[in-house]
């Protein structure tokens, strides 16, 4: 009888399958009951937390539209009294401070204080509290502006102080910066500080552009604060002479992260809620109407990835319908809430109307909403857990029954199964003598015959595997270990086998003359590959290595080569293709010898052409008396590049046959003749992999990339 009809006797007379059946019914019947009051709660719970979101967004929306009225007023009362003050003689001569005396502590007012609302950060350096000045302005004067204008509008715009400070004492949580900034180059700001960057001009910022384009009131899309690195809104006007004519430009800077409440909207809900404040309306450029996004929590988490302003997108979900609805709604300035999932995310998304064509939005992801009953949710497959647990117990009492019931005929079953394992630990140990002697009559025999014949087998396979790694270590060891650093050229090299082992070779030779400025770059492709080929290769390159010893003898030397090789690999039927390019450093003089090998690639960046650097020449190993010439050319483009490959590269072939070909390797090195050749060798490898996908690599493949830096 076989052991499989033993071990179904055993098991069908002592079964469990009643005891399991009983226990998926029970534990069934309570995870159903918890699934269907979770979800009746969930709904519940869902339909109350969204109007509770809906009533936040209304109410910070409200907010928000008070306080963007509060700062339009403000700022136009700034504008009131700059135009006056610049209609009238300047006053005083009290002392003014510039954005370098800031910087300097020697120089700065004795008022100095560090500001926590004013902190500086960096994407690398962290933040901390910017140092300014409650009891003056800075000033920043544009090089090259007239002074004779400057200092008299230095002396009104200082007047200006007061009404900064009685701002700052009303409505110092919501302002962040007040400055005016004259088109005569004087940019006075409010509380005092420094930290403005060498190359700051107000005139090319955006708030200026904005206010100066319009002629009127505008408020500018979030972008980064040139002291401080955060990222702010700004409401800016023009302020103009008597006359009616342009004279500069005042503005108020706000935080991004006040204007959308992001502090107390997170500590209320959760940080992973999104807020946005939107405009809905028809965009200009595109006459498409939608919701637009002015500023957005995204932009205060990430400020340190950002530079400038961070300009305009378009708030979308998915749900193309459920959108357009939102939209709808938005538009009728109606304020309320709505399911839709927000980057496949389940989420609630809140509304409220800010004003004019404003609104905020929030979004809570549902499993925010849902986070209690999802605890509750495990709580139940906790207890089914427990269940299985007990049921475990039972069924660990009935395995000791069946334990006790065939300890009469163990002794007979497990000793052959000893013999088994004590065999497979030997030969996990390295033990290749191990054998598994044992006669049971049963299916058991024929996994000890197996076994048996198999360890030999084994035995090969670790001892050829172990010589391929020592073959691959040594071939490894045989090619360059940097690649060299020359004046004028820029070069990478890189070779990818197919097996362990393989032919393709590439090498350097410098000169051995310390007034010799040539070097030496040799390609070297062995006809297949594994570890006849690169036996072949390493003999090619210790040949190669003795003989070529001075680089302006190229041709010379490879014909010695060849001769030497020629008699070692004749009747061998192996032979190895090879492109020897000499280039001398500092210089756009080149020259090659081209032994059967296809030639390189030369693309010239200034004509957009692509040219092959051809010339006679037959393989090495075949023809014992064959002579090289060598073919020279000077180099006149900035940027050429020069590759040299083997066949491995463009002889690729993908899942339906097609070959990779040289056209779509030129232009990979045309698309990406701007990089570095790290970048260029890079892309072609990328290409080749992506084009042969999950065909597996039949050829090696060498490359080497030089870029002529005139």
């Amino acid at each position: 009888m076989s052991i499989r009809w033993k071990f179904l006797i055993l098991f069908m007379t002592f079964s469990l399958a009643p005891l399991l059946v009983v226990t998926l019914v029970g534990q069934r019947g309570i995870v159903q009951m918890g699934e269907t009051i979770s979800g009746k709660a969930k709904k519940t719970r869902t339909a109350i937390v969204s109007r509770e979101l809906k009533q936040t967004a209304t109410d910070y929306a409200k907010i928000l539209g008070r306080e963007k009225e509060i700062l339009e007023l403000t700022l136009g009362i700034i504008v009131r009294d700059a135009e006056r003050f610049l209609s009238e003689p300047p006053q005083g001569a009290a002392k003014v401070y510039f954005a370098d005396d800031y910087d300097n502590p020697a120089k700065a007012p004795k008022d100095i204080v560090f500001s926590h609302k004013h902190i500086r950060g960096a994407a690398e350096e962290g933040t901390e509290p910017m140092v300014v000045s409650f009891g003056h302005q800075v000033f920043l004067v544009r090089p090259g502006a007239d002074w004779r204008y400057v200092a008299a509008d230095i002396g009104r715009l200082r007047r200006l102080l007061p009404l900064h400070s009685e701002f700052e004492n009303q409505l110092g949580d919501i302002l962040y910066w007040q400055y005016v900034s004259l088109e005569s180059g004087v940019h006075a700001a409010y509380p005092g500080h420094g930290g403005y960057p060498s190359t700051y001009n107000p005139q090319t910022r955006p708030w200026y552009i904005l206010a100066r384009e319009k002629g009127e009131l505008a408020w500018s899309t979030p972008y980064i604060d040139a002291s401080t690195r955060q990222v702010i809104m700004t409401v800016s006007m023009p302020v103009r002479h008597s006359d009616g004519s342009f004279a500069g430009v005042a503005a108020i800077d706000v935080l991004l992260s006040e204007v959308l409440q992001v502090h107390e909207l997170s500590s209320q809900w959760s940080t992973a809620m999104r807020s946005f404040l939107v405009w809905s309306g028809v965009k200009e450029e595109t006459g498409e109407y939608g919701l637009w996004i002015i500023a957005q929590k995204d932009y205060v988490e990430n400020a340190a990835a950002w530079s400038g302003a961070m300009g305009v997108e378009r708030l979308a979900s998915s749900d193309v319908e459920i959108m357009e609805l939102l939209e709808g709604e938005i538009q009728a300035r109606q304020a309320g809430y709505i399911d839709m999932p927000y980057f496949g995310v389940d989420s609630v998304w809140a509304y409220g109307h800010a004003g004019d064509d404003l609104n905020l939005i929030l979004i809570v992801p549902k499993r925010i909403i849902l986070e209690p009953f999802e605890r509750v949710r495990e709580f139940l497959h906790i207890l089914v857990k427990e269940q299985w647990l007990i049921t475990g117990v039972v069924a660990i009492g009935v395995i000791l029954l069946l334990i006790l019931a065939g300890l009469w005929f163990a002794h007979a079953m497990i000793r052959p199964l000893f013999v088994m394992v004590e065999a497979v630990k030997r030969l996990a140990k390295g033990d290749f003598s191990a054998r598994m002697n044992i006669n049971t009559g049963d299916e058991r025999d024929l996994l000890a015959k197996t076994f048996n014949d198999m360890v030999p087998q084994l035995e090969d396979r670790i001892q050829i595997r172990k010589s391929l790694e020592v073959a691959k270590e040594v071939q490894q060891n045989l090619l360059p270990q940097e690649i060299p650093n020359l004046r004028g050229f820029d070069i990478a090299a890189r070779i990818v086998y197919c097996d362990e082992t393989g032919g393709d070779y590439f090498d350097f030779f410098p000169c051995e003359d310390e007034d010799c400025a040539r070097f030496g770059i040799v390609v070297g492709d062995v006809t297949g590959h594994g570890v006849g080929a690169a036996l072949l290769m390493a003999t090619a390159r210790a040949l190669i290595r003795g003989l070529v010893t001075r680089p302006e003898n190229l041709a010379e030397s490879l014909t010695q080569v060849n001769s030497l090789l020629s008699a070692d690999v004749r009747d061998s039927g192996r032979f190895i293709s090879l492109f020897f390019l000499m280039i001398e450093e500092g210089s756009g003089a080149i020259s090659w010898v081209r032994a059967g090998h296809d030639p390189a690639i030369l693309y010239d960046p200034a004509t957009d052409t692509v040219e092959e650097l051809m010339g006679p020449g037959m393989v090495l190993g075949v023809e014992e008396d064959y002579s090289y010439e060598q073919v020279a050319k000077t180099i006149e483009t900035d940027g050429t590049i020069i590759l040299i490959g083997t066949d491995g590269i463009w002889e690729t072939h993908n899942g339906e046959g097609e070959m990779f070909g040289k056209e779509r390797l030129e232009e990979i090195i045309r698309t990406n003749a701007d990089k570095s050749v790290g970048a260029i060798q890079d892309a072609v490898l990328e290409a080749v992999s992506d084009f042969r996908g999950d065909t597996e690599q039949e050829d090696d493949i060498t490359i080497v990339v030089i870029k002529v830096l005139l």
